[in-house]
């Protein structure tokens, strides 16, 4: 059996996230404040933001496999004129 001392955090606060996502914590204060999307989604507990361990590492594996690619800023192009459509 496993003793108290042990056993892993279940929620996990900005210092902790930092260390995991090895970030510093103002840079995740700073994401936060600015809504970035690389961040997992969150939680507060009065007035601490909390992240469930589970969530974050289930995020990060979503991540890693693609799922959370950031959406680039612009217009979507049309495809090239060819020859057959040039009249």
């Amino acid at each position: 059996m496993r003793k108290e001392s042990d056993m892993e955090p279940e929620v996990i606060h900005v210092p902790e996230l930092a260390m995991l996502l090895c970030r510093s914590e103002s840079a995740i204060r700073s994401a936060m404040q600015a809504g970035a999307a690389w961040l997992p989604p969150s939680f507060k507990q009065g007035r601490r933001i909390c992240w469930r361990v589970g969530t974050v590492r289930e995020f990060l594996r979503e991540c890693e496999s693609g799922l959370h690619k950031p959406v680039t800023p612009g217009r979507k192009r049309r495809p090239p004129p060819t020859f057959t459509s040039v009249k």
